[in-house]
């Protein structure tokens, strides 16, 4: 208000004419011709103003988005290049976008980069599909963070750190000294993990992640169980408090969700990866129910020490366009944790850690390419029976068989499995007992690249599912080894 009425008053000096006194000596009245150069000072200092607010929204943007180039504001409001590699070209040949999240608790926490959360969202962009892939943060992986293609060995969850951390990581490469290091090398590093390359990446802190949700107006969220934590962090300090979450329809504001997602001591960390998948849910779908991006572009000052992404406007503004597209079952949430691909255990230090049952990953990487499976065998909903037909595998006790663990795994991707009837049948290679008559043919062949066995004709079976896969030793010592 104060610039507005500094402007029109000045505005109004410039197009008043100034009088002098009429006189003799001075002659007639005068007209003076300061018209002109007062709106000439209105034009300097409207674009004084303008230059000013463009410079502040350029530095939040930048400070968000450190590859940014200027020229990226022009692009925003121009056609995009579809040059091969880029993120419209993707877009326009289907070819499939990893993006990575992350949530830290940032400045004032302990471990202040450390990644609290760590997924990987996997776009299919031609058939509008998608799949959340959460991994836990105690996995023990190789971080390729030093020179001359050295490793350090650490947890998932200090990749990040350890690219951002300059005062106690001074002799990480070259590539990871730069303003989006700490991003860099988590991807880096969970590309390993997942066996894709990740082409995005976004960090969040504590502080962000709470502002986004009040400048929403809050999420709703289904609980699916209640939540009872006695020992939740106290804010910055090393209290404890209580939070309780009642199952059932909840309204969340900022620090309500942020409570929710953090909350482990009475769970578990799979559990909470769960959680933290709903809430993203939950805010996407109140984003662009609300079409909120402009709401959440005024959040772009206060933001700017607490995200961080190697993404450019252009590419922010078409990846928002993209998943405006997406309907929420059309995303499929998995979770990576010691009920399917991993163990726990203890490193030489005796700090406990998370480990591939498979250590190459292979397992890993064959189950996440596969994803999101084909909408055409999605819609065909055939329902199909996994048996053990090898015993010769390795599981922790307790969490199951091969063919229970891979029941699991596919219904997560939304295929019609269920685990079949103990059999006493003992096979090398896998096979794929067809009594379908041919009508499950795609279900059929998708089971086939995916296992890798023969497919077997059978006769009808008088009830339950008409295809059967019994899992031979070729798959079970390959995805669950021995240590």
């Amino acid at each position: 208000m104060a610039l507005a009425r500094s402007l029109d008053w000045l505005f109004q000096l410039g197009t008043q004419p100034r009088r002098r006194r009429a006189s003799a000596a001075l002659g007639p009245l005068r007209v003076w011709p300061s018209g002109r150069a007062a709106m000439a000072m209105i034009a300097g200092v409207a674009l004084l103003f303008a230059g000013l607010a463009v410079f502040r929204v350029w530095s939040a943007i930048h400070a968000i988005a450190p590859r940014a180039q200027p020229a990226d504001l022009i692009t925003l409001v121009h056609a995009q290049s579809d040059e091969p590699g880029s993120l419209g070209w993707k877009i326009k040949h289907d070819q499939r976008i990893n993006i990575l999240l992350l949530g830290y608790g940032g400045p004032g926490h302990d471990g202040a980069y450390l990644t609290d959360s760590i997924m990987v969202l996997s776009i299919r962009p031609g058939t509008h599909e998608a799949t959340m892939v959460s991994l836990p943060r105690d996995l023990w992986v190789k971080i390729p963070a030093l020179p001359n293609n050295r490793v350090m060995m650490g947890k998932l969850n200090s990749a990040y750190a350890i690219g951002t951390d300059r005062r106690n990581y001074p002799n990480v490469r070259s590539d990871w000294k730069t303003a989006t290091g700490g991003g860099d090398l988590a991807a880096a590093t969970v590309s390993q993990v997942i066996g894709q390359r990740i082409d995005y990446w976004v960090g969040v802190d504590f502080k962000a992640f709470r502002d986004v949700v009040d400048a929403l107006g809050g999420v709703q969220l289904n609980v699916p169980t209640a939540l009872d934590d006695r020992r939740y962090p106290r804010g910055e300090s090393t209290g404890m408090m209580h939070v309780h979450f009642d199952s059932g329809w909840q309204q969340f504001d900022g620090e309500r969700a942020l409570e929710y997602a953090r909350s482990r001591e009475s769970t578990s960390d799979f559990d909470r990866s769960r959680r933290q998948q709903l809430i993203m849910l939950a805010v996407r779908q109140r984003v662009f129910s609300l079409n909120a991006i402009p709401r959440l572009l005024s959040l772009l000052g206060a933001l700017q020490d607490n995200v961080r992404t190697n993404l450019r406007p252009a590419q922010m503004r078409q990846l928002a366009d993209l998943a405006g597209q997406f309907k929420d079952e059309d995303i499929r949430r998995i979770a990576i944790d010691t009920s399917n691909f991993l163990r726990s255990g203890y490193n030489s230090s005796g700090q406990y850690v998370l480990q591939p049952l498979d250590p190459t990953y292979d397992a890993l990487h064959r189950y996440l390419a596969a994803a999101p499976v084909d909408r055409a065998v999605l819609a065909a909903r055939v329902p199909f029976q996994l048996q053990d037909g090898s015993g010769r595998y390795w599981l922790p006790y307790g969490i199951g068989t091969p063919a229970s663990i891979m029941a699991s795994l596919l219904q997560a991707q939304g295929l019609n499995a269920r685990p079949g009837p103990a059999t006493r049948l003992r096979v090398a290679q896998t096979q794929i007992l067809d009594g379908s008559g041919g009508s499950a043919a795609a279900t059929v062949a998708w089971l086939q690249s995916y296992f890798g066995g023969v497919v077997v004709p059978a006769a009808a079976p008088a009830s339950g599912p008409s295809v059967t896969v019994l899992l031979g030793s070729d798959f079970t010592l390959k995805t669950f080894p021995a240590p």
